[in-house]
Formats: structure tokens, C-alpha cells, sequence
């Protein structure tokens, strides 16, 4: 199969539309005419992504970030960018990105993050044109719980080391989530009248905006609220390929967050202390 006809399949699910005008999707470098016999699947397309496409002898990276993502006047194989695009060239290697237009639709990043944490899902936290479309989802849990529970749930079911917290609320049910850097939809979440909010980042100013506001707020780490998404996607590609009865191999590729944690007693604390 072409890569011209995966991002055909991909422009159905995940419409270029959907993303934000600042945003760079799609086909980042590579060739439409190129076959493909096996994918790799990864949050950035990191070196460690690129390299692990290359021992895997894939010919397509489809990444959530894209490679480029703000403009740049040269390129310097000395400086890291540099030496990425070098490898991936070298390599001949495909790369695609599906980022704000993922976050937007139905089944994209929000909705695997409140999936992972057992919320049951009401509706969009900030919709777009279509009914489910938009940025972050919100939904309830089962029964109201206390805030420290909640907490600890959120922690186990994201498997994070540590959790940064803003705000309070004794009992929480009513619960947004957002994937990525969200403060700008804070106001929505108080509209809605959740008593908790999940994103992956949380800038400074709202924080403190926010603090004495009826909300607690979890920041549990980009790369953690976004990683989940990644096997949604190979399990929408890997029912299209049945389809069309291709035998093409799809891999998840996972890594770490780049942020590590020093706790007590001088350790670095990743994914796991």
C-alpha cells in the first residue's frame, strides 16, 4: 500500500480541517508514492522514534507532534534538528503528523486520557463545528469520591510518578480532561461546573488565577495525558488494513517523558520510582 492511500484513510478519521491554522499536520517529509510494509507509531518523532523505525526497518513514522513546527531559515547537521533530518533522509524515511486535528476529533487524544482514567464520557469541553468535536471531553465517575482518592486514582491508572496540584475539592465526580497543554479551557471548566480537571500542562499565571476558584486541577505531564492515544491509532489502522486485506505491520513505539523528577535521596524518578 501507498503512503498517498494511508493519508487518504487518515484524512477520513482525522480530518486536516480539524486542526488549528498555527498547527503544521500531515505529510511532514517523505515521498506519497512510497510503499509501505510496515508503520511505526510514537508521540514525537524523537531519535529514539527515528531510530527504532531504522532497527525495525519501517518505512512510515506517523507521529501525534509534528517535526516542524515553527519556521527556520537553515539547516545545520551539527545542531540536533539538523542531525534528525540528516538520519531521517539518509533512511528514506516517511513521516506524518496528526496533532490539533487529533486532539479534535471523537476518539482522539482527550477521549483515550478519560477512557484510561474509568470516566464515564458526557460530552466536549470546548466544541468545534460537529456534535463531539472539539478540545478536551468531560464525563462523571461512577460516584462521588473524596479528593485524595481521586488523586491517588489518577496517579495509579496514569502510572506517574508524581502529580502537581491546584486547587481543591473535597468531593469530586464531575471530571474534564484534556490532554496537552489546556489552562485556556480552565473558564469552560468552571462553566461546567466540574469539580476536577486533568491536562498535561498547566501554565503558571492561570494557575495562580484559578487556585482559590470551586476546582482542583491535576497537571499530570504532556507526554503522560497524551501517550494514551497511540493505540488507538494502530487499532484504527490496523482495522483498515484487514479491510483491505494488506499485510502491513503496525508497532507502538513508547518512551518516557524528557522530564525527569529528583526526589529524596538523589534519585532521578521517570515512569516508575
Amino acid at each position: 500500500m501507498k503512503i498517498k492511500e494511508i493519508m487518504d484513510y487518515l484524512e477520513e478519521w482525522v480530518p486536516t480541517n480539524l486542526a488549528e491554522s498555527w498547527d503544521n499536520v500531515g505529510i511532514q517529509c517523505g515521498d506519497k508514492e512510497a510503499t509501505v510494509k510496515k508503520i511505526i507509531i510514537a508521540l514525537d518523532p524523537s531519535e529514539d522514534a527515528i531510530d527504532y523505525a531504522i532497527k525495525n526497518n519501517a518505512q512510515l513514522i506517523i507521529t501525534h507532534h509534528p517535526l516542524f513546527f515553527s519556521s527556520f531559515k537553515n539547516i545545520l547537521y551539527s545542531e540536533p534538528l539538523g542531525k534528525l533530518i540528516l538520519k531521517i533522509i539518509d533512511h528514506r524515511l516517511n513521516i506524518i503528523a496528526l496533532h490539533t486535528n487529533l486532539d479534535s476529533i471523537t476518539d482522539g487524544v482527550s477521549r483515550a486520557l478519560l477512557e484510561q482514567l474509568d470516566i464515564i464520557p458526557k460530552g466536549v469541553i470546548q466544541p468545534k463545528q460537529m456534535p463531539n468535536v472539539g478540545f478536551g471531553w468531560w464525563g462523571e465517575l461512577k460516584e462521588n469520591i473524596e479528593m485524595e482518592v481521586f488523586i491517588n486514582q489518577v496517579k495509579e491508572r496514569l502510572k506517574l510518578p508524581i502529580i502537581k496540584v491546584v486547587g481543591r475539592k473535597e468531593k469530586i465526580k464531575k471530571v474534564g480532561v484534556c490532554g496537552g497543554s489546556a489552562s485556556e479551557l480552565l473558564p469552560l471548566a468552571i462553566k461546567l461546573g466540574l469539580d476536577a480537571f486533568v491536562l498535561g500542562e498547566i501554565k503558571y499565571h492561570p494557575a495562580r488565577l484559578f487556585e482559590k476558584m470551586p476546582l482542583l486541577i491535576l497537571e499530570v505531564g504532556h507526554y503522560e495525558s497524551e501517550k494514551w492515544v497511540l493505540l488507538k491509532i494502530k487499532e484504527k489502522l490496523d482495522a483498515f488494513f484487514k479491510k483491505c486485506n494488506q499485510n502491513i505491520e503496525v508497532l507502538l513505539f513508547y518512551e518516557e517523558s524528557p522530564f525527569k523528577y529528583y526526589v529524596e535521596g538523589g534519585k532521578l524518578c521517570g515512569k516508575y520510582c
